[in-house]
């Protein structure tokens, strides 16, 4: 490829400086225009030059190879359209370049393409074709993806154990081959806990450091063939057709007795055998934890299939340890997260030194890194992944999925030897050597059962369901709650996904096969308690369920009784919690200390009876009790603004200062409650303010204490009262520490409005006659005025009324007089 790119490169650049030099348009005109001779050999160029384009557009668009006719090449090469065309062909081309460069780099995945499909021999061809009787394209037949057969793991030996109380465990019972320490042994320093679980990509995995090769699998060494430089050969192609046929450089054989695997075995012991390629065909779906269905095995001198649902090759699978932990040998796998835990899991067979081809797409900084995008770049060769979800429990395997199987593991030593071409051409050795290193850790893995999650944050959780298919209820309440706090659907949900789990697990059936979680959420919302309404609620689909309908009839009613139950309980809690609340505080008040009488009449209100209260918490307050004292002794306000019955004029401001009898605290007081009886005088009517005020100042007679009493008001001021009467005893400090205090309380009138009746009054007065205009006496405004409104127009001063003249009319301004936006004289002057 780089040799191409320069070639290609040279001979660009000389045709770009040969184009350089042509001479442009005008000068091919000028140049036509006095040698005939010019014209014709431009004429024949642009001939060539349509010719050449067309040839260009045909192999493009990959048509017919036929010579183009002159009559093509000529309409091809007018004036008009030749740079166009031109331009057009050489986009696609650069186009077409970026393409193939992104497939050659593994930006994008290479497609199957009519070319590439015309030039390949005939048996890729069929190889690269859709199986015989399947669809192109769309999803598999029902009979390939969920077969009618019984469940071949009840005829096991070795039978699988669901138990979600017993960690898993096989042991190794042919032994522990090329061991560096022995079965069963542990660092002192690890620090492990039984049954200790790590959470794993899709499932749950245990700690690597129980691998019964732990040890062995990090200290193997890369071997000396894997930084060879490698001699890539493609493998012959397969034939759809007969998909088990063998040929001269590739024979197959099917294992499905103990002596053939062990034959397989005594081939993969061979020293020329050192690189081993492994992929296995798994199924889940009517099996709780999966079930290994085939094993794949090639080498550079054939293919291998072992059927693994065969009891004794199930049995016997174990001994492959001898050749799977040999430190000198290398298994490939693509993607084997998964794969080196089914191995341990049904076999009982470990892996040590793995070369993981997903780990080096990943090292080469591919944009794709899946198996069929490897085949597709380097054998041309697209798989049919919908064999993924077949059922691969079907015996005899049809020959569509026998060409599949065979095909993953055909070509996968090829495509080792393509990837560590170029691992070592990029990053040398080392590359090669972080690939060994970052596939230690998946070899290292630890199969465990998973149990069933309390929580349900994993993909098929009873809560991630809930949040899936609970609808509004989910939504309201998405964040995790305790189980005595759960709402009845949400809780009856969790409670069924888990009775579903331990059915499955009894059964050693999917659970969705089991039951459905459309159906489960169907009875959630139903919620029957009657072995007759849950047959009704479950689809006849479901026949685990319907034969275990009391039991699950008795599961729901119990739940609700728990829900009750709990709601009962919160709702004791909370009925306490409020009692608490409401609860009489207990606070130290004190002790009640008996007062002096003398104290008491000066600072505490006497009560009805006239004895003193030995407690402020005793007794009504004096301000709670009705009384018609409430205004004896408030003085009103006249019109001036002043007190009624004293002399003065209205303050203007709060700032004047107050008259003397306005000073003190009692004095405020006292105004304030003028105010306050002359506004209820005003909004409720009464006796006059004469009256009111005699009224006051007798109640205040009888009730105030005796004083010394005050000199008679002056004749001439009738309607100022009489001076107040002398300040009480107990407000004689209080008057005395705010004498000079100047707060002021200024009553403050709003301006007068019109009211609806004033309005309505306006609206009614009649209307003062106008005389009417003469327009018989009116002067024509084209008629010659006299001379002095004449002068008054153009701008002379008339005598004025006030000194006796008679009012002239006004002149209009002229335009180049100075007006008050023309002070700056932007406009001109009148000079």
């Amino acid at each position: 490829m780089e040799e191409r790119l320069g070639e290609m490169s040279r001979a660009l650049a000389a045709a770009t400086h040969t184009a350089s030099q042509l001479p442009g348009a005008t000068d091919l005109d000028f140049y036509c225009s006095i040698d005939p001779g010019v014209q014709r050999s431009l004429r024949n160029a642009t001939d060539e030059l349509g010719q050449i384009l067309l040839a260009m557009r045909a192999w493009i668009s990959e048509a017919s190879q036929a010579e183009p006719s002159m009559q093509d090449a000529e309409h091809v090469a007018a004036a008009s359209t030749f740079t166009t065309a031109a331009g057009d062909l050489v986009d696609h081309l650069l186009e077409r370049a970026d393409v193939y460069l992104d497939e050659y780099a593994g930006r994008r995945v290479v497609p199957t393409t009519s070319r590439a499909a015309a030039a390949a021999t005939p048996a890729q061809a069929a190889s690269a074709a859709a199986p015989a009787g399947l669809l192109p394209s769309g999803p598999l037949p029902a009979h390939l993806v969920n077969a009618p057969i019984p469940p071949p793991q009840r005829l096991f030996t070795t039978k699988p154990d669901n138990a979600s109380d017993r960690p898993w465990h096989r042991p190794l019972r042919f032994g522990k081959p090329h061991a560096r320490v022995p079965l069963g042994w542990r660092d002192p320093a690890w620090d492990i806990a039984p049954g200790a679980l790590v959470t794993g990509p899709y499932s749950v995995e245990g700690d690597a450091r129980l691998n019964p090769y732990h040890v062995e699998i990090y200290a193997t060494e890369v071997p000396a063939s894997a930084l060879a430089a490698p001699a890539p050969e493609a493998p012959e192609p397969l034939d759809l057709a007969h998909p088990a046929a063998s040929t001269a450089r590739c024979p197959f054989q099917w294992v499905q007795t103990a002596s053939e695997l062990a034959a397989l075995q005594a081939h993969l012991a061979e020293d020329r055998v050192r690189e081993i390629a492994v992929d296995l065909e798994h199924h889940n779906k009517h099996s709780y934890q999966g079930i290994v269905c085939l094993m794949q095995i090639s080498t550079r001198y054939g293919d291998w299939i072992v059927d693994t649902l065969v009891d004794e090759v199930r049995e016997n699978a174990e001994r492959l340890n001898e050749v799977f932990t040999d430190p000198r040998k290398v298994l490939v796998l693509h993607g084997a997260d998964h794969d080196v835990l089914w191995l341990q899991r049904d076999l009982g067979v470990y892996v040590t030194c793995l070369f993981d081809t997903y780990h080096a797409t990943n090292v080469l900084n591919f944009a794709v890194h899946s198996l069929s995008f490897l085949l597709q770049r380097y054998t041309s060769f697209e798989a049919d992944k919908r064999f993924q979800l077949a059922d691969w429990r079907i015996r005899p395997l049809p020959n569509e999925m026998l060409f599949y199987a065979r095909s993953d593991t055909h070509s996968l030593l090829y495509i080792y030897d393509r990837l560590r071409e170029e691992l070592l051409q990029q990053g040398g050795a080392d590359a090669v050597r972080e690939v060994f290193t970052r596939s230690k850790a998946t070899a290292s893995k630890v199969y465990a059962k998973e149990p069933w999650d309390a929580q349900g944050d994993s993909r098929s959780g009873w809560h991630t369901l809930w949040l899936r298919h609970g609808g509004d209820l989910a939504r309201a309440a998405p964040q995790a709650k305790p189980v005595a706090q759960m709402g009845k659907e949400e809780r009856l949900m969790r409670r069924l996904h888990q009775w579903r789990d331990a059915l499955a697990r009894e059964e050693d059936e999917g659970a969705h096969y089991v039951w459905s979680i459309q159906s489960l959420m169907h009875l959630v919302f139903r919620m029957p308690t009657t072995v007759e309404e849950v047959k009704r609620a479950v689809p006849a689909s479901a026949a685990l369920v319907r034969r275990r309908a009391a039991d699950l009839a008795r599961v729901i009613q119990a739940e609700l009784d728990a829900y009750h139950a709990d709601a009962h309980a919160r709702g004791q809690d909370a009925q306490q919690q409020l009692a608490t609340l409401v609860a009489p505080a207990s606070d130290d008040l004190g002790e009640a200390v008996p007062v002096p009488a003398a104290v008491a009449e000066t600072r505490l209100d006497a009560d009805e009876a006239g004895a003193p209260r030995a407690s402020v918490w005793e007794g009504v307050a004096p301000h709670a009790v009705p009384s018609a004292r409430l205004f004896s002794g408030m003085l009103t306000t006249d019109g001036r603004g002043g007190v009624a019955g004293r002399p003065g004029k209205k303050r203007k401001s709060l700032f004047d200062p107050p008259a003397p009898h306005e000073r003190g605290l009692p004095a405020v007081l006292q105004r304030i409650r003028g105010e306050c009886a002359d506004l209820l005088h005003r909004v409720f009517g009464g006796a006059p303010r004469a009256a009111e005020d005699e009224g006051g100042k007798a109640a205040d007679a009888a009730e105030a204490p005796a004083a010394p009493a005050a000199p008679a008001a002056p004749a001439e001021a009738p309607d100022t009262p009489a001076a107040p009467a002398a300040e009480p005893a107990s407000a004689a400090e209080p008057a005395a520490a705010l004498a000079d205090s100047d707060d002021e309380i200024v009553p403050v009138t709003k301006k007068a409005r019109w009211t609806k009746d004033k309005k309505r009054a306006r609206k009614a007065a009649p209307v003062a006659d106008v005389a009417p205009f003469d327009y018989a006496g009116a002067r024509s405004v084209l008629e010659a005025a006299p001379a002095p409104e004449r002068a008054e127009l153009l701008g002379a001063r008339a005598p004025s009324a006030k000194k006796g003249g008679a009012p002239a009319l006004k002149g209009a301004k002229r335009k180049n007089d100075m007006r008050s936006s023309n002070k700056s004289a932007t406009f001109g002057r009148n000079v």
